[in-house]
């Protein structure tokens, strides 16, 4: 096996199948907002997405978190919140599947001084959702289906993954935009350990919010080309702005 790896190896695309910018701003938009009057499915396909974006968790990670007061806690304010999977869940690697602490985002500036929650807070679509789902939950499984005939009881990993995919295409289509053809849940790892690594994070910090073991894991299958773009697209956007201006 290893000498046909040789022979044939296996390329890994280097450039990210979706555009993590249009994806948040599409969730920033109708459907997704005003998130308090959202229905039940776009309420829980961006809380989803958030929270796998913001964790770099596995799908697998993200469907054994409860809503148990033991394994779910807000900090006062809904300063950030503390997840914890439940104590029955046997992770892919054992001992890989460390507790989820996300830290809300701070309130930003308007025009008008006033300060408004930032819209892409996973603190605030989380607590949101668990509000909202509070009446229709069967158990303490964190995310719980909305649609009859399976309405509040727990969903399968496939179904998760189905609702992280689905939210990446409505994002797009909610902007007239083409989504992409491909999508996959398990993208979200590596786009968003990417981009921390471009904004500055230390590559352990990564490792061990994503549960790797040794920085070779990342490197070899997740890492991504998020970095500035191309010089050719550089410098020819550097003309036409020099254009226009003219």
């Amino acid at each position: 096996m290893k000498g046909a790896h040789r022979l044939l190896p296996v390329s890994r695309s280097l450039v990210p199948l979706w555009d993590l910018a249009v994806v948040l701003n599409g969730l920033k938009m109708t459907p997704f907002e005003p998130l308090e009057g959202a229905d039940m499915k776009h309420l829980s396909l961006k809380t989803v997405l958030l929270l796998a974006l913001a964790s770099a968790k596995r799908v697998s990670d993200i469907h054994a978190l409860s809503v148990h007061p033991s394994c779910t806690q807000f900090a006062p304010g809904q300063t950030r919140v503390l997840l914890k999977p439940n104590p029955a869940f046997t992770p892919k690697v054992v001992g890989s599947c460390t507790p989820i602490d996300i830290e809300a985002f701070p309130p930003q500036l308007v025009s008008s001084g006033e300060q408004q929650q930032d819209l892409l807070c996973p603190v605030r679509a989380l607590h949101t959702y668990m509000d909202r789902s509070k009446e229709l939950r069967l158990n303490d499984q964190l995310f719980v289906s909305w649609a009859k005939p399976h309405k509040g009881k727990p969903v399968t990993k496939q179904r998760l993954s189905h609702w992280i995919v689905e939210a990446i295409a409505l994002a797009y289509t909610s902007q007239n935009l083409q989504a992409p053809m491909g999508l996959r849940a398990h993208s979200t790892r590596g786009l968003a350990t990417s981009w921390a690594l471009f904004k500055g994070v230390s590559i352990q910090d990564i490792c061990a919010a994503a549960s790797w073991s040794s920085p070779l894991t990342f490197v070899r299958f997740y890492r991504l080309d998020v970095s500035a773009p191309s010089v050719a697209r550089a410098v020819l956007g550097t003309l036409l702005s020099r254009d226009s201006t003219c």
